[in-house]
């Protein structure tokens, strides 16, 4: 197999990730292999790593997982592409010393440019000149695949995020009683997804919380007839599989971190204060005004106008 000669340097969350994938895959249509090595820090050590170890391993336009510092470049690279957003390491060090590129690209929170389009434009500024590639995620038949029934609504909930600090800003409090109401007017399954105890409360019909590797989730909610899911990287899933979703969103920007596919329906106040996001109060705010306030009512309408159009133009 030819070499790859570019290496792209990453270290932030999954959802980040996934947003990146119309990039990667770019860069490697640019490549003479057709392929790309990935950058990861060899320190990074929490949850997120198996995750992102299978993830990169099922793309099919990366050959590498390179980790950086205990494994060293072996290899001589020609392109090797980092973006600000990355956070600051050793290893970004190294790549700005090998970077040959200089690029004009503002960053996305003076741009207010959508994360998947801001990464994107990197690659138009080094001479890219095609559309910018789908969003990607390997749904595939593996062993652990679970298969949901089909004769009743398949409907995911989801309230995840990565840190304590967040959740005041992402978690949306109403996820127990709107599970009774779906319940209560739907012949539905309510399957729960994520991570810890953000979902503890819900009683579901097929609960995955905890339960699932990353891929084996992603199979999950490509099965899925409507995700309801806050903003988190299951969402950047769900968005990337095309899958009917309401996302829920309290102090992040829209403008940074929406849906794209036209299959997803966004739900927020729209308070002042919303978004908050790069601020302090997007981790400290004690009162979260922009999620507590969101009702059930509110958010069980939209699942109605969806639920309803599902009903009428598919097999339920």
């Amino acid at each position: 197999m030819q070499s790859t000669s570019t290496i792209v340097y990453f270290k932030q969350g999954l959802g980040n990730l996934i947003l990146l994938t119309p990039t990667l895959q770019a860069l490697a249509q640019m490549d003479e292999s057709k392929k790309i090595d990935i950058c990861l820090s060899s320190e990074w050590n929490d949850y997120r790593r198996n995750a992102f170890d299978e993830y990169i391993s099922g793309m099919p336009f990366v050959q590498n997982i390179v980790n950086f510092p205990v494994q060293q470049f072996t290899k001589k690279y020609t392109v090797w592409f980092y973006t600000a957003h990355s956070e600051h390491s050793d290893a970004l060090d190294v790549f700005r010393s090998h970077d040959t590129i200089n690029l004009s690209i503002p960053d996305w929170k003076m741009s207010m440019s959508h994360e998947a389009v801001w990464y994107f434009e990197h690659v138009l500024a080094m001479g890219y000149d095609k559309s910018m590639p789908d969003m990607y995620i390997p749904v595939k038949q593996t062993e652990n695949i679970h298969v949901l029934p089909d004769n009743k609504l398949k409907i995911g909930l989801c309230n995840g995020t990565f840190c304590n600090m967040m959740k005041g800003a992402k978690q949306w409090p109403y996820f127990k009683e709107l599970a009774e109401a779906l319940k209560n007017y739907y012949e539905c399954n309510i399957i729960t997804i994520g991570t810890g105890d953000e979902l503890q409360e819900v009683k579901a019909d097929f609960n995955f919380v905890d339960k699932l590797r990353f891929l084996d989730s992603a199979n999950i909610i490509n099965q899925l007839d409507l995700f309801i899911v806050n903003d988190t990287a299951n969402m950047h899933v769900g968005d990337a599989l095309h899958v009917n979703m309401i996302a829920i969103f309290g102090g992040s920007f829209l403008s940074k971190n929406a849906p794209l596919s036209s299959t997803t329906c966004v739900v927020r106040k729209n308070l002042d204060c919303q978004p908050c996001q790069s601020t302090e109060s997007f981790k400290n705010c004690e009162k979260n005004t922009c999620l507590t306030s969101l009702t059930i009512g509110d958010v069980f309408s939209v699942c109605e106008r969806k639920l309803n159009w599902i009903i009428k133009n598919e097999k339920y």
